[in-house]
């Protein structure tokens, strides 16, 4: 929610800078009209009018005691989740959300604890088998309303180099690539989203011809691949690694300071609790 909130407050200043709104588009991934939507909003009520609203509804319907006994009955006699007792009770016109009837169930110890993690349909993990084999790299707008460029090796989750800037661009992408390059050697492939930085589509989203980020790195020897639309997944490591700048980051003095700590003394959970630094170099031999 907090962050929906800055990139709103991000449209409003640039609108208020003269930035043209298809360029303010490009840079977040957005349509246009969710660039004039929002700007239109703060011309008629000013910083208010970006205010993320809630969704809660104005009357809460509160489940009778008998209610939710008739949902535990239903659990105890059938076994069935909370959703599927949620829809049979609706059926009656009982009033209860699954929310509410899971609550009930643990509460009286009918629930069952998963002993092994369950299995992720259409979401399988991918990870490649050496450093210097794949990187990610992902723009991300910050607190203070700057653009967090990364670059994340696959394998070990090892991050070569970050920068934060004010603007996202295509020229700074390929310096910080170069810099992270000359120093620990360049990847032979690079993935990133179709942001604008990276790909070049036309308005309908087709293929537009070949970005100058592809070509200099096709130059360098390395391939750009470049992640579908319909999977957000695919630059899911770097992505965690903002989260992760988000959770943590604010305890250190500098992005540096964080960085150093992120590589060399952060154990993590996906590599048997093993730095990505440990991983990278140990890889690298």
């Amino acid at each position: 929610m907090e962050r929906e909130l800055r990139r709103r407050r991000w449209i409003v200043r640039r609108k208020l800078q003269g930035w043209p709104s298809a360029k303010i588009a490009a840079h977040l991934r957005v349509s246009e009209r969710t660039v004039l939507r929002w700007w239109e909003a703060y011309r008629t009520s000013g910083w208010d009018g970006l205010a993320i609203k809630p969704k809660r509804p104005n009357t809460i319907h509160r489940a009778s005691d008998d209610v939710v006994e008739e949902a535990l009955e239903l659990r105890r006699s059938k076994g069935w989740g909370p959703c599927k007792i949620e829809a049979h009770m609706k059926e009656s016109g009982a009033k209860i959300g699954h929310n509410t009837i899971y609550r009930a169930i643990c509460g009286a110890g009918l629930n069952n604890p998963v002993d092994e993690p369950r299995k992720t349909w259409g979401k399988r993990r991918f990870q490649r088998s050496r450093p210097n084999e794949l990187w990610q790299a992902d723009f991300k707008l910050t607190d203070d309303d700057q653009w967090m460029l990364t670059f994340l090796d696959d394998h070990s989750r090892f991050v070569p180099g970050v920068s934060i800037n004010y603007d996202a661009t295509t020229e700074l992408a390929l310096k910080l690539f170069t810099k992270c390059g000359k120093k620990y050697g360049f990847p032979e492939q690079v993935l990133t989203d179709q942001g604008v930085q990276f790909y070049y589509t036309d308005k309908e989203g087709k293929e537009h011809g070949e970005s100058t980020f592809t070509q200099t790195l096709r130059e360098l020897g390395v391939q750009h691949i470049v992640a579908s639309k319909r999977r957000p997944t695919t630059i899911g490591k770097v992505e965690r690694f903002n989260r992760t700048y988000e959770e943590e980051a604010w305890r250190y003095k500098t992005l540096g300071a964080f960085i150093r700590y992120y590589n060399y003394e952060r154990p993590h959970q996906a590599l048997n609790y093993l730095t990505p630094a440990r991983v990278y170099f140990m890889g690298r031999v």
